[in-house]
């Protein structure tokens, strides 16, 4: 690197400007050039110096004896430690939500306008659905069925407004005085379950269960068990449609998912494909058969430690994650020239710096890593040593996605993905079959070999000797991973996500 180009990225970094790749070019440039670090700390004690200088008053300041150049020389070491051990800040702040409920069921819905799904958070403001039925559970503890068209408003934790289509409200003891707010009338809620039809500026209620005070243009009416207040054309919506419409559902798109399943298995490009199929024999209960045709049982996993859990339906099985010592080994061999890493993923928590995915044991020339950063983000990262560079270095070219696992995606199902390409060195990730990054390393270097060898899904097998971080087990689950020797574009990662999407 010459000077110039080492003066643009100091600049960069001084102002803040520096990017993840500019972070690794200069943190490389810093570990191999003494001259360089040099040059680092003439300009952090200049960048010292002159902000020491703003901060002055305009008054001739009181010259005290002191040793200027040692506040100037800790900024520099300071300087030098950050760049260095940490080259991306993590956000330590709480993190804030403003929602005052939860969308804890999505059967066949269609939203006008913002699409939503199962789990999702939802703040006041209004939802329209074109069609299907969800239910949404306030933080009060009501909790309300909608089917479509209908449109809800959602006021706060204890009070909604319905402006059209039929509802169900439950409401047990802890919430009572939940307030349901129609056209032309307030249902006040006194721990019970009522159905609520709305057509145009006129509305109806039955009392299922318990007590409700409607207020009206007249005196308020109390609604007991069997009453009802006002008429409809259309029936009330009964609550056995929600569950009825949740099992059928679940088993449809699990059949459906299945049927694809069996299709992808011929894919040439499958390394392996993990659909964690539990036998019912307990002499199998720890396998993890490699699903690819043609089969390559030499490729199957061996669960160690973790632990069989439902998966994203209730007829299909998972692996749960939550030990230091969980973990599923394989041996893959072979050597590549590209990759794609794809699963379904329900994280619980990012309670450690490096949440493993995928990571080989060790980190030789070749092997990749995938993993979930502390900050929610995924990092991808692959490792070449340059021949007679020591084993100590740092060589590891590392990719990071935005941030995509917050409290809101949290204890839900999502699908991720990356591709690396070794001539191109673009690596992509993806998230619920979307684009999460898109980058290129600096340190780069076309035509290098990707290899796996003894490896381990949701955690890390043999760490580096000395290694920082050894702790690296997921908590959470893990349902179908696949890999793949080439770099799937991006259709092809949204099929895979549709199609084994569970709602």
């Amino acid at each position: 690197m010459n000077k110039d180009q080492l003066h643009t990225l100091l600049s960069a970094w001084l102002d803040g400007r520096l990017s993840s790749e500019e972070s690794a070019l200069l943190q490389q440039e810093l570990r191999e050039s003494a001259a360089a670090r040099k040059e680092f700390q003439n300009w952090s004690a200049l960048d010292a110096a002159l902000r020491e200088q703003a901060a002055q008053p305009a008054a001739p300041p009181i010259k005290i004896a002191r040793k200027p150049w040692l506040p100037l020389a800790i900024a520099a070491a300071a300087a030098l430690l950050a760049i260095v051990f940490w080259p991306r800040p993590v956000e330590k702040a709480e993190a804030l939500s403003t929602g005052v409920a939860t969308l804890s069921q999505v059967m066949d819905a269609e939203f006008h306008g913002i699409q939503r799904r199962d789990g999702d958070t939802l703040s006041p403001g209004r939802v329209r659905l074109n069609k299907g039925l969800v239910q949404i559970e306030f933080f009060s503890g009501a909790s309300t069925i909608i089917e479509g068209e209908a449109e809800l408003e959602i006021i706060s934790a204890w009070e909604a407004k319905c402006h059209s289509g039929r509802v169900r409200v439950h409401v047990p003891p802890a919430a009572k005085g939940f307030l349901l707010h129609t056209p032309d009338m307030k249902l006040e809620d006194l721990g019970t379950e009522f159905a609520l039809n709305v057509d145009g500026q006129t509305s109806a209620v039955k009392v299922f269960d318990g007590e409700v005070i409607a207020h009206t243009a007249n005196s308020p009416a109390s609604l007991t068990t069997g009453m009802t207040l006002g008429s409809s054309e259309r029936e009330f919506l009964a609550v056995a449609d929600l569950q009825s419409m949740v099992n059928t559902r679940q088993l449809k798109r699990h059949e459906e998912w299945e049927t694809w399943s069996l299709k992808q298995r011929s894919d040439p490009r499958l390394v392996a494909y993990y659909t964690f199929k539990r036998w019912s024999d307990p002499q199998w209960d720890r396998l993890v058969n490699n699903f690819t045709e043609p089969r390559q049982k030499q490729r199957a996993g061996g669960v160690v430690g973790a632990r069989w859990t439902q998966g994203r339906w209730t007829q299909k099985d998972a692996l749960e994650f939550k030990r230091p010592g969980d973990r599923m080994r394989m041996n893959l061999d072979g050597s590549y020239e590209a990759l794609t890493m794809a699963c379904w993923v329900k994280v619980d928590s990012v309670d450690k710096k490096y949440n493993s995915l995928l990571l080989t044991d060790g980190y030789e020339n070749g092997e990749p890593h995938w993993q979930i950063y502390e900050d929610g983000s995924l990092m991808f990262s692959v490792r070449y040593r340059p021949d007679g560079e020591p084993a100590s270095g740092k060589y590891n070219q590392i990719y990071f996605s935005k941030r995509i696992f917050t409290s809101d995606s949290l204890g839900r199902w999502h699908h991720i993905a990356v591709t690396y390409e070794n001539q191109s060195g673009e690596v992509v990730q993806y998230f619920d079959g979307q684009e999460a990054s898109r980058e290129v390393s600096p340190l780069h270097q076309p035509g290098r070999e990707i290899t796996f060898g003894p490896c381990e899904v949701g955690n890390w097998g043999l760490p580096t000797e000395g290694h920082e971080f050894p702790i690296r087990n997921l908590n959470g689950a893990i349902d179908e991973f696949a890999i793949y020797n080439s770099a799937l574009n991006a259709l092809e990662i949204q099929s895979i996500f549709r199609n084994g999407r569970p709602e």
